[in-house]
């Protein structure tokens, strides 16, 4: 099958009229609608898991000024004439997005925020000429469209649209907003972000309970923020969140819509690839996919610019600098969050108890609400289908450990002079012992200290994190001949490579037969044989020691 990827079209009519590939989830929209309605809806989900294209399709299918048959012809939501009757274009619909409401302090952030409000005014123009609605209301109109209303009308802007169109069209209004938490989200960590939150709850309460102008609201985010509120307007909002399994495979890929999408795409054979790449994530009871990352990687293979010599990439991750920095701030504060973060690159699993509702502001009050983040931001997963008071949570595939290395190089590199690095690295692979010794002997002695107590796994994670930092392409516990390696170094340009054996003792008179000991495992477990298979040429060796700060080095086949 022909099939055409759209990743720039982010809204569900663009989607749909430049003939884009689509995965049909257009049966949420009876679900929520008829079994499951309520007056205020929040769907909680990472970034770049398909919120917009939700929101909008919800937006296309209700909004009475639009002709949406064409757009959802031959999809689910057409099984239900009944719905369709009653729903399709029926109703007034005020569709904002907040994505693009941010800025370096509060006023500026106001100022972005009265650009959208009032490019919303625009789109209901005709609204002025309409005899049902008050001249009062309609002057107000005008101000804030002007962008000339004071701080108090601005911010209750939705309000006066809420009742004007209802006077208008004698029928309540569908309220959508996407992204809603994004002035927060931007703003977290500043002097702005207090006045900012009260500005966005306060827009909230007026359409969110009381508002008998208002059929439904419908917000997308990445984090349930409102809730801790004293604004008693916003307590309404029923959040669908990552752990809730209602709605849990309407936003973002099942397995079943990947292998769909690989099969029309002619691609069926790198199912495995994009398993380990862009997999493990539980929504609810459903396992789950990125969808930017998949569809961005399907793309590459069919428009010829994939990398075979970069392999898969992370698509994703740098969308969402949020929770990069939630990971950059609270990374090397405490003991329990360095080793919990160390056992997670490791590939094992956290436990916690998660606040699905936990606010931008008290991310960092602890180390359970900085985990339920990032759990709720898409930089951990759940392991496990029901909700337990100790949830255990994991790095959910290779695309998201990346970031996870990339933030050990970013804290290191801050505390290691780079003189260092580039001998360490230059002496591995010049074969040059004493040179890599020193330099790997003064990186521990400036961040060791960073752990409360060594592991095999902290030495892993400092080499891991300084080869990734440079740009190398690093595999980590790769099975490879007879066993696993812990480490193997490939040369972008993919004519070199190195192997580390890593060893950890607790006194200093091991580490000469620990040495001996991953020299003797790299040779039996012919942990080489899988790069020679795939065709690098330079292929070097290495048992490593550690005990507290101090190393050992040992070129294999070398006496």
């Amino acid at each position: 099958m022909n099939i055409k990827i759209r990743s720039s079209n982010d809204t569900f009519r663009k989607l749909r009229e430049n003939e884009g590939y689509y995965i049909d989830k257009t049966d949420m929209i009876e679900e929520y609608l008829e079994r499951r309605f309520e007056d205020a809806i929040l769907f909680a989900r990472p970034r770049r898991f398909g919120k917009s294209l939700t929101m909008t399709m919800f937006r296309d299918f209700l909004d009475i000024r639009q002709d949406s048959k064409k757009l959802f012809e031959g999809l689910n939501i057409m099984k239900y004439p009944d719905v369709v009757k009653k729903y399709m274009n029926q109703y007034p619909v005020i569709f904002l997005s907040l994505k693009e409401v941010f800025g370096n302090d509060f006023d500026s952030i106001y100022d972005n925020y009265c650009l959208s409000i009032a490019n919303l005014c625009k789109s209901f123009e005709d609204l002025l000429f309409s005899e049902r609605i008050k001249e009062p209301d309609k002057a107000i109109f005008k101000k804030i469209e002007f962008q000339e209303a004071n701080q108090a009308n601005t911010v209750a802007a939705l309000d006066l649209l809420t009742r004007m169109l209802y006077d208008h069209y004698q029928k309540p209004v569908f309220v959508i907003i996407d992204e809603y938490d994004v002035p927060m989200a931007k703003a977290y960590g500043s002097s702005a972000y207090d006045k900012v939150r009260d500005m966005i709850e306060l827009m909230l309460s007026y359409v969110c309970k009381t508002n008998g102008n208002v059929k439904g609201v419908i917000l997308s985010g990445c984090l349930y923020t409102v809730k801790n509120s004293t604004y008693t307007g916003v307590n309404n909002i029923i959040p669908y969140t990552i752990l809730s399994p209602l709605y849990a495979g309407s936003i973002g890929f099942t397995d079943e819509d990947v292998k769909k999408l690989l099969e029309d795409a002619g691609l069926s054979e790198l199912y495995e690839t994009v398993e380990e790449w862009y997999d493990g994530y539980i929504f609810g009871r459903e396992r789950m996919y990125c969808p930017w990352d998949v569809l961005s990687f399907v793309k590459s293979k069919l428009d010829g610019s994939y990398s075979e010599a970069m392999g898969p990439e992370s698509y994703w991750t740098s969308t969402s600098e949020t929770s990069q920095n939630l990971i950059h701030g609270f990374f090397g504060k405490t003991a329990d969050a360095n080793e919990r973060f160390e056992r997670l690159l490791a590939g094992n699993t956290i436990e916690c108890t998660v606040n699905e509702f936990v606010p931008y502001h008290r991310i960092h009050e602890s180390g359970e609400n900085l985990w339920s983040a990032l759990l709720e931001t898409g930089y951990l997963t759940k392991t496990v289908k029901e909700k337990m008071p100790l949830m255990p949570l994991k790095i959910p595939n290779r695309s998201i450990q990346i970031v996870f290395r990339q933030e050990v190089w970013n804290y290191f590199n801050d505390k290691v002079d780079n003189a260092f690095v580039r001998d360490l690295i230059n002496g591995l692979w010049a074969g040059e012992i004493e040179r890599a010794e020193s330099s790997l002997n003064q990186i521990l002695e400036a961040t060791l200290s960073f752990y409360h107590e060594y592991h095999e796994y902290s030495y892993h994670l400092i080499l891991d994190g300084f080869f990734t930092g440079l740009g190398y392409l690093v595999q980590s516990e790769r099975e490879t001949g007879y066993g696993r390696s812990d480490l193997i170094i490939l040369d972008p340009a993919r004519q070199r490579c190195m192997i580390l054996e890593i060893k950890h003792v607790k006194t200093e008179d091991e580490m000469e037969s620990a040495l001996r000991e991953a020299v003797s495992q790299t040779v039996k477990g012919k942990y080489e044989s899988q790069v020679i298979y795939e065709g690098y040429t330079t292929r070097i060796q290495y048992g490593m020691a550690f005990w507290d700060k101090h190393s050992l080095i040992k070129r294999v086949g070398i006496k």
